[in-house]
């Protein structure tokens, strides 16, 4: 049966819970160190505990360990993953190739988006070297995802939401070259959503002031059931950075949308199923325009350019509200325009938060203290926004007051009861496995029978743990009266059972892992030519000697160091699908050769046409 998962970012270990909750099958989360999030470490004892609440639903816990990795790094990186294994983590994302030479527990390796998945060949390569996941480059179209899939036998994850970085990852050197703080070692001081004038070789200046290299973030919500058909079988959501409203609200998104879609399919004849049990309960309903967004795109999917560049500013500005068209009491208070009876949502109310954009420039965010029909008051004194400015809330106060709610989720399970003098035998059966118990109970014959079967099913059509307890069918040639404590009691040992069994079910699964799982390290494919997947220059980010060995082994033995030890001169510093030239209507190119510049800094951009991508090079 074919498994669908929905991946979610855990920044800590109550985002992972919620998450979970919210409907994620999957996490993923960083320790300490090598997560390539530095901000975002945890303790192992919190992951332990997220491994713990995620496996009573048959989730799992991924661990980040994809940055690259020096020599002195190494000894402690493979403790790491021991660390990781005796926590419960299901797997390990990884960048750094030397973790395919370790001596590592048995657990699955996951090659990085940051490994630059964006060829058959490269995917062919990762998983001959032992990868069992590869997560797939941003940039791909729905073609380039079918040509993979065909390519590997392994499972496919691609982005579905969430910020995009511009350039290709793993491909980025622009923050290490302007800052010292590598984006391959989780530092990335983000220095593409910064704004940048664009000049010509004449010192034309083309456009000033601008965030030129910020995208808009991805939302794929509505092509869940293309990707399923191109091969894709895990969907993940960006953020570990981001805060629990955010992973709550877009995770639920995602998890109806692709309930409603495996429904389709199932109808179809398809039998997917999710890799994790039981659904959520939320009492919010969630919209991705309610948190941090810099609006949205679909990237390249459908194999085409479009506006992928972020609106005026490189923050979250939120959900455009309308325009402000009469300021009062100097800039304490304004009028906007006439609310759309039909889209109540769309008015402003005490607390929200506000930004105002027009006439060149952003204006600092704002909260509305006083709202009166069109008329708000705002907190403090704007001085700096205008009549004609379009407004938006980038804080919904109302919204995030009903994401605040706790979900609850719960394991659907259907009872077979029958009923006989010294014990109930029961038969449960939740989404795709089936368990049958008998329990001793002690029991008088009823004097009525219907008001005893009716207490029975009412006793166990209800929750314990995790599980909603639902009674299909009660069989009995004698009804007889159990006490009420009795039943329930019955009821929550049968529960107690039910856990104990979904987790026997992990341990076995994954001692067949390591019993089907070479032991002799990673299967190096015959030696041939791989000048055209990995390169023997810095861009393979090669930073440690066994990183080098594995390189050694499929053919490249003479490779560059990784950029951050040895900056080479002139070195391409971004590689992206993304075009400056054909965002501002440019293209064809003219000839001119283009510059960034931001400050005393300027760097050339090249343009290759035909592969249609654009390179910031060194200065």
């Amino acid at each position: 049966m074919p498994e669908i998962e929905l991946l979610s970012p855990a920044k800590n270990l109550e985002i992972g819970i919620a998450a979970i909750n919210c409907g994620a099958d999957s996490v993923y989360i960083a320790a300490q160190k090598y997560g390539a999030r530095q901000q975002a470490g945890n303790s192992f004892e919190d992951i332990a505990t997220l491994c713990s609440y995620a496996h009573k639903y048959g989730a799992k816990v991924f661990l980040t360990l994809n940055t690259i990795l020096y020599e002195n790094e190494l000894s402690e990186a493979q403790n790491y993953m021991w660390e990781a294994y005796n926590c419960g983590v299901d797997a390990i994302i990884a960048q750094d190739f030397s973790l395919l030479e370790m001596n590592r527990p048995p657990i699955p390796l996951f090659a990085s988006t940051q490994t630059d998945i964006r060829t058959p060949e490269k995917a062919q390569l990762l998983e001959k070297l032992g990868f069992e996941r590869l997560i797939l480059a941003r940039e791909l179209s729905l073609e380039q995802i079918c040509e993979i899939r065909k390519a590997v036998s392994v499972p496919l994850e691609f982005f579905v939401h969430g910020a995009l970085c511009v350039c290709y990852s793993g491909q980025c050197y622009l923050s290490c070259y302007l800052t010292g703080r590598s984006a391959n070692r989780g530092e990335c001081a983000q220095v593409c959503r910064s704004e940048y004038d664009l000049i010509d070789e004449n010192g034309t200046t083309i456009t000033s002031k601008a965030h030129l290299l910020s995208l808009k973030d991805l939302n794929l919500s509505d092509r869940i059931s293309d990707l399923i058909d191109a091969g894709i079988s895990s969907f993940k959501i960006e953020g570990r950075l981001k805060n629990i409203s955010y992973v709550k609200n877009i995770v639920r998104k995602y998890d109806l949308a692709i309930q409603e879609i495996l429904a389709k399919k199932n109808l179809d004849g398809k039998n997917f199923r999710r890799t994790a049990y039981g659904k959520s309960r939320c009492s919010f309903v969630p919209n991705a325009d309610k948190t941090f967004n810099r609006g949205y795109t679909e990237f390249f999917l459908n194999g085409k350019r479009g506006d992928f560049k972020s609106r005026e500013s490189a923050k979250g500005m939120g959900e455009y509200i309308g325009t402000v068209t009469d300021i009062k009491g100097g800039g304490n208070s304004f009028v906007c325009f006439t609310y759309n009876p039909a889209a109540p949502q769309k008015e402003i109310h005490n607390s929200d938060g506000l930004c105002f954009a027009g006439h060149g420039r952003i204006t600092s965010g704002n909260r509305a203290n006083s709202c009166t029909a069109n008329s708000v008051e705002l907190f403090t004194k704007q001085a700096d926004f205008k009549k004609g400015d379009s407004i938006y809330r980038n804080f919904d106060s109302n919204f995030e007051k009903q994401i605040n709610t706790v979900p609850q989720r719960l394991i659907d399970v259907l009872l077979d009861i029958v009923l006989l003098p010294n014990c109930i035998n029961i038969t449960a059966f939740a989404e795709d496995f089936r368990v049958t118990k008998s329990f001793e109970i002690k029991a008088d014959t009823a004097r009525n029978p219907q008001a005893a079967k009716e207490l029975v099913k009412r006793q166990f059509g209800r929750i314990s743990l995790h599980f909603s307890f639902a009674v299909n069918n009660i069989e009995a040639d004698v009804f007889y009266f159990y006490k009420t404590a009795s039943l329930n009691a019955i009821r929550n040992k049968l529960a107690i059972y039910l856990q104990s069994f979904l987790e026997e079910d992990r341990k076995k699964k994954a001692e067949t892992y390591q019993t089907n799982r070479s032991r002799d390290g990673a299967t190096i494919p015959a030696q041939q030519s791989f000048a055209q997947v990995c390169s023997n220059s810095y861009l393979s980010n090669c930073s440690n000697s066994l990183s080098a060995a594995v390189y050694k082994k499929i053919g490249i033995p003479n490779i560059e160091p990784a950029y951050e030890q040895q900056p080479p001169q002139n070195a391409v510093l971004m590689r992206c699908k993304y075009c400056i030239r054909y965002q501002l209507a440019m293209c064809p190119n003219d000839g001119k050769k283009l510059f960034l510049v931001n400050g005393t800094v300027k760097l050339p951009i090249e343009f290759n046409c035909n592969k249609c991508e654009m390179s910031i090079l060194a200065q």
